[in-house]
């Protein structure tokens, strides 16, 4: 493994292909020393330069949305050994990437994003210097789905209330709701609503979903009814409880309102675990103070960190998490072997998994 000192060998290999790993090592603990042995043994070519970059989270959030611009002065000024690496890169594995990138890393061709969502690393400006890039689109597929039918179960189930009169040393029977039977939609049927589906359908739960390329008469494995988005008002009036999990483009921008909260059911549960920028705030803390909405999850939110002071945090009825459905042991397991798949078929000029349109920003 070359470190920031090290010295390229190019008489190694005829065609050296050298692959940034920019996460930080600890992020992977003790398997981050075997990650990169498994990069550099999928070809003689592969040399691999370890030196992670990472910004806050704060600007992480604004980059992945209109006005990315205007945060560049909050950007981290490369330290010498990140800009040597930059310029040797021709891949990179990477969560952020510094601005103008096409400039700060010349040799630079696929950035393989270190999760589902592109649109901090597209801020870049990787679609005007013709550098491709791949998700990790089902890298935290199955934990978040996870999470989100919990999301539902906590509510209906009434886990809250059960906690509150154990506080209080009250004994008060108290019931929930049955899953069976009721109806869930999917806002968007990715890999992480895909796999809701599938859970989901083990509840005896009906299964709605809208897919972005879907037309009229097509199905999805485990889904009872497949809709286009703009069918969207029409299926969430039948829907008991909503997933959504889409990714963030200038289309999904605000999609859950006053109107489409107000399509739901009087009492009905929703939940986003894909971008907040997909939710007006507003909008749902009215839908919960009037009661219209039963109850809300939000593990992702338009502003993080999430300001103190915010009205979200007060929301009746309202689950807040700090962007933290995924299980980042498997989710990393899954990355880095998603990482080697799309590494090999890079070398051999194949189609790579999960390769975003940054044209259209997904």
């Amino acid at each position: 493994m070359l470190r920031q000192t090290d010295v390229m060998d190019a008489s190694a290999a005829d065609t050296p292909v050298v692959v940034g790993v920019l996460i930080p090592p600890e992020w992977l603990g003790k398997e981050f020393e075997r990650a990169i042995e498994s990069l550099e043994a999928l070809d003689p070519r592969v040399r691999v330069i370890a030196e992670s970059y990472v910004e806050t989270h704060d600007l992480r959030s604004a980059r992945g949305q209109p006005g990315a611009e205007d945060r560049r002065d909050d950007a981290p000024v490369l330290t010498g050994a990140q800009r040597a690496a930059f310029v040797q890169v021709e891949v990179v594995l990477a969560l952020d990437l510094p601005f103008d990138i096409a400039e700060v890393a010349p040799k630079l061709r696929w950035v393989q994003a270190a999760g589902a969502g592109t649109a901090q690393l597209q801020s870049a400006g990787l679609g005007p210097a013709g550098i491709r890039l791949t998700s990790a689109a089902g890298a935290n597929a199955v934990g978040i789905a996870e999470f989100a039918l919990a999301r539902v179960l906590q509510h209906w189930k009434r886990f809250r209330d059960f906690d509150a009169a154990q506080t209080r040393h009250q004994w008060e029977p108290l019931y929930g709701r049955q899953l069976a039977g009721s109806t869930l939609g999917l806002i968007g049927l990715g890999e992480i609503n895909s796999a809701v589906a599938s859970r989901a359908q083990a509840f005896g739960v009906r299964v709605l979903a809208t897919r972005r390329s879907a037309q009229p008469g097509a199905t999805a494995p485990n889904v009872d009814e497949l809709f286009t988005p703009s069918d969207l008002v029409s299926m969430l009036g039948r829907c008991d409880a909503v997933i959504a999990a889409v990714p963030e483009t200038p289309e999904t921008l605000g999609i859950m309102n006053r109107e489409t909260f107000a399509a739901m059911p009087r009492g009905a549960f929703f939940c986003n675990v894909g971008r907040g920028s997909f939710v007006e705030e507003d909008a749902l803390v009215d839908a919960l103070r009037a009661g219209h909405l039963g109850g809300a999850a939000l593990d992702v939110t338009r502003e993080e960190p999430l300001p103190s002071d915010h009205a979200l945090w007060d929301a009746p009825n309202l689950f807040l998490s700090p962007h933290s459905a995924a299980s980042p042991t498997a989710m990393f397991a899954n990355l880095i072997r998603l990482f080697c798949n799309n590494l090999a078929r890079y070398l051999a000029d194949e189609p790579l998994h999960h390769e975003v349109d940054v044209t259209r920003g997904y």
